[in-house]
């Protein structure tokens, strides 16, 4: 586990608490922003695991990470997707 993973984490709940709080007050901009919070949290933790990953496997280490890395970017697209 790495600072990215940890602070991705973080993010994420962060934007999970704006979110839920958006959508108790009726407040779209609140949850707007716990949605850009979520995503962003994601984002830094797919990074950090993607970075651990790589300091732990040196062998297979580019081949998977661009593999991770383009799985990621997918399921982030289609996760913004339904949140749009």
């Amino acid at each position: 586990m790495n600072i990215d993973t940890i602070a991705g984490e973080a993010t994420r709940t962060k934007g999970d608490f704006k979110a839920g709080l958006g959508d108790v007050t009726g407040d779209p901009k609140l949850q707007q922003d716990g949605a850009t919070d979520q995503l962003s949290g994601e984002l830094r933790k797919g990074i950090g695991q993607v970075r651990d990953f790589v300091k732990n496997n040196k062998a297979a280490s580019y081949t998977a990470a661009g593999i991770f890395g383009l799985a990621l970017l997918n399921s982030l697209r289609g996760k913004r997707t339904k949140n749009a």
